[in-house]
């Protein structure tokens, strides 16, 4: 016995046998038949994988011990754990004498092992066919399709292992070659899935059984057919077999639209590129889902020599996909040099700035993708620098979003490097975006703000805040950005990275200056300390009380305060005001009282020394101020004295009291109060008018006065006319006629105020009788309605009334106090 035969039993033998299995290995006859003739329970001992003696004995080739054991009655068909028997074990050796000792013993090929599995399947692993036909020889029609757990026959596996012998045994027994397994695979796609050079006599062994074109163009599960599989294992010799025939379909898409010309691109088969774009009837090239053709896939691939056969192909052209991206791009976006190169050389009209459906070029692509020996040899080739795409975005701005440092140095021009997007971002808030530093820095040195703010007011420093990106946040703070500017909404750097709850950068911004109370210009006002709370974050809002960071709600308490002890101060400065003037008021009334107290000695004094009395002229005389009294003005008192020739009118616009020296009323002792400085000294103004408009004004003077004229007393005041005539003449003094003229005045005053009585008496009777009528109308009402409905009402309205209110009083107090937070609030910090 050779080294390696004992190696092998060794290795067959289980870790604790028992005799029995020894003396089976070892092929130690005599030992094995005295052992099961002492104990007959022995011939069928397992060992831990539950194999008997007899299982030892086929895997061991102990033909010899098997027989001793057969002619002992051991079980045939016994199992062990994987429920495999020993004619199991000797078809997947391809021991026919083994299998012919079993079969013979009635040993049943039908039984299945834990994969479903029968010798069958089992003895396809062989190269040699003779297990195979054994087993056939055995078998009834129909049985030999029989197939395990994965749905497969003995017809897959023999297409699997490449076995073209066995494959034309099984056809010859009837084997079914349509049959799917659990993947939708029929035999022919195992065949062509093989990458042996003999693949192509298993496959021409299938189709020469039934070579239609449903069998050739047979779609598994995920929609491949042989002729996917043999492309993807680039298998060219399968590839021609099976595109010799007729019904084989080259452009036939799978699953994922994709068809074998699309799958020889992407892996770079040039040969099989070539061959399928002549077998290729259509003469059209497919695209897949996304509009991509088998020349994008190539060319994203950097595969030259295949994207050299699409080129010189007739039926090819560089289509743009669904987003309106050719295959140059596609190219750019891969950094595929060498495809770029084979392109731009054999297709010389090649547009190198062409813009797909958004705007951006292949330069774009490149750029966004960081691939800097792209970007330099585009723009060698005469690529633009700066085109703007649909967002305004330039090849920099992609660069600079990625953080590809070395493109943006290639990229980066003085002209060009101010640019902003669509939305008002400059390189710079792209980079930070990106928490790219170093791009940042760069940028900075080549002129661009840190303090730049986009449309929506938003600085590079806000957007680094937003990510939590310290490093980008700290060289920003280093280049003097400052950590207080708020955007439109009022929103700080603080108050994006409390929103997100990034500890550092919160320590960060307070370290260098952020003021942690901005509220936010939105109705909430919410500061940092409020998108701490509301995050949850309860370290972050621990770190900001204990640096004086406030909630909207405190600062809301603060201003209220400040608003109440202002709102106090001014109630007692208005107080004090008012009093002020009030005792101004008095003061001037005061005086206004005593300078209008004028005797008649002085009235009478002062009319003697007029010169223009003793004239034969009309003499008005009009005060040049009225007096309010209680809210109304007192009517002008007009008196006019006629004669053919002249004419005296004397009109007085003041109030006449009556009071005695004492200070009690009685007649004949009226004294004008007026408000006015000039009538209270005495001082009247005197016109002299012409007989004609003397009377045309005496037609127009109040009735009122004419009637007091006419009924003062004859025996008591002498004719108006005769005393025109006295005054127009001469005859008597000045003085006579001063006293007759104040006798006609005090009788015409106290006419007058009979007259205002009689007035306010009959206004009084009026208002009595009305409140009579009222109270009568107001009883009818009453008796309408009852009182209790009456309550009710008034009840319901008042209730309405005070909800109305008490909502709008609510409100206007909320809204007032907002407003008044923020302007008490930024007035502190401005002070500050």
């Amino acid at each position: 016995m050779t080294a390696d035969v004992c190696v092998h039993q060794a290795m067959l033998l289980p870790q604790n046998p028992s005799q029995v299995h020894a003396s089976a290995v070892n092929g130690d006859k005599n030992t094995l038949q005295r052992l099961i003739t002492a104990e007959s329970r022995l011939r069928d001992s397992e060992d831990q994988f539950g194999r008997t003696p007899l299982m030892y004995c086929v895997l061991a080739d102990r033909l010899d011990c098997a027989e001793v054991l057969l002619k002992a009655d051991a079980a045939v068909n016994k199992t062990d754990h994987s429920q495999r028997t020993a004619l199991h074990l000797a078809a997947q050796k391809g021991n026919v004498c083994f299998m012919k000792l079993l079969l013979s013993r009635l040993a049943d090929w039908r039984l299945k092992d834990l994969e479903e599995m029968t010798p069958l399947h089992l003895a396809t692993r062989n190269s040699s066919s003779k297990p195979l036909s054994l087993l056939l020889k055995h078998m009834a029609p129909g049985e030999v399709d029989t197939q395990d757990r994965n749905k497969q026959t003995a017809l897959h596996w023999s297409a699997f292992y490449n076995h073209p012998e066995h494959v034309k045994l099984l056809i010859k027994h009837d084997s079914n070659i349509g049959i799917p397994d659990s993947e939708g695979k029929i035999p022919l796609h195992w065949a062509a899935h093989n990458k042996h050079p003999n693949a192509t006599r298993t496959v021409r062994c299938i189709l020469e059984a039934a070579p239609t074109e449903s069998l050739l163009n047979w779609q598994d599960y995920e929609g491949c057919t042989p002729l996917h599989f043999a492309v993807a294992d680039g298998n060219e010799a399968v590839v021609e077999v099976l595109t010799s025939y007729e019904g084989c379909s080259v452009t036939v898409y799978d699953n994922l639209f994709r068809t074998p010309l699309h799958w020889a691109a992407l892996l770079g088969h040039a040969k099989i590129v070539h061959l399928l774009l002549e077998r290729n009837k259509s003469g059209m090239i497919p695209s897949d889902s996304q509009g991509a053709t088998p020349l994008h896939y190539g060319a994203q691939s950097n595969y030259a020599d295949t994207v050299a056969v699409f080129l010189k192909h007739p039926s090819v052209r560089d289509e743009p996909d669904l987003e309106g991206r050719t295959a140059f791009m596609w190219a750019a976006g891969k950094g595929s040099d060498d495809v770029i190169k084979t392109m731009l050389d054999l297709k010389k009209d090649l547009d190198i700035n062409m813009t797909d459906k958004y705007g951006g070029t292949a330069l774009h692509a490149a750029a966004l993708s960081g691939h800097v020996s792209t970007v330099r040899l585009l723009l060698e080739r005469g690529a633009m620098v700066d085109p703007l795409d649909v967002m305004k975005h330039t090849p920099l701005f992609r660069a600079c979003e990625m953080g590809h440092r070395d493109v943006i140095l290639t990229l980066i021009k003085d002209p060009f490097v101010y640019l902003v997007d669509i939305d008002g971002n400059s390189a710079l808030h792209w980079a930070a975006l990106g928490g790219n530093a170093e791009v940042c820095e760069v940028l900075m040195e080549n002129g661009i703000s840190p303090n730049l703010q986009h449309h929506a007011g938003r600085t590079p420093l806000q957007c680094a805040a937003y990510a939590g990106y310290i490093n980008c946040m700290a060289l920003l703070i280093q280049h003097d950005a400052d950590p207080n500017i708020q955007d439109k909404e009022g929103r700080t750097a603080l108050h994006w990275s409390c929103n997100n709850g990034y500890l550092d950068a919160v320590k960060l911004l307070l370290g260098c200056g952020a003021f942690p109370n901005h509220m936010e210009h939105t109705e909430e006002r919410y500061t940092p300390l409020d998108y701490a709370l509301l995050g949850g974050h309860q370290e972050l809002t621990q770190f900001l009380l204990e640096h004086g960071a406030l909630s909207i709600a405190a600062i809301q308490d603060i201003a209220a305060s400040s608003i109440q002890a202002l709102y106090k101060g001014y109630k007692v400065r208005r107080a004090f005001r008012e009093r002020k003037k009030l005792l101004m008021r008095h003061e001037q009334l005061r005086k206004d009282a005593a300078n209008s107290f004028v005797s008649p000695s002085e009235r009478r004094t002062r009319d003697a020394e007029t010169p223009e009395a003793s004239f034969p002229l009309a003499t008005t005389v009009t005060p040049l101020s009225t007096r309010k009294c209680s809210g109304t003005v007192e009517e002008e008192c007009v008196m006019e004295t006629c004669s053919p020739d002249t004419c005296i009118s004397v009109e007085c616009g003041s109030t006449y009291e009556r009071r005695s020296p004492a200070g009690s009323s009685r007649p004949g002792s009226a004294k004008p109060v007026n408000s006015g400085a000039h009538v209270a000294s005495g001082h009247m103004e005197t016109t002299t008018t012409p007989k004609s408009a003397i009377h045309n004004r005496h037609r127009t003077t109040g009735a009122h006065l004419k009637q007091a004229a006419q009924a003062t007393p004859r025996s008591t005041e002498p004719p108006t006319d005769s005393i025109c005539r006295s005054a127009s003449m001469g005859n008597k003094p000045a003085s006579e006629h001063k006293s007759k003229q104040s006798n006609i005045s005090n009788s015409t005053s106290v006419t007058l105020q009979k007259e205002r009585r009689a007035e306010r008496e009959m206004h009084r009777d009026k208002d009595y009788r009305s409140r009579i009528e009222g109270d009568k109308q107001a009883g009818r009402e009453k008796q309408k309605c009852t009182g209790k409905e009456k309550d009710k009402e008034r009840w319901m309205g008042r209730t309405r009334k005070k909800q109305v209110d008490k909502e709008k009083e609510k409100k206007r107090d909320s809204i007032h106090s907002k407003n008044q937070a923020a302007i008490v609030i930024q007035r502190a910090w401005r002070r500050y």
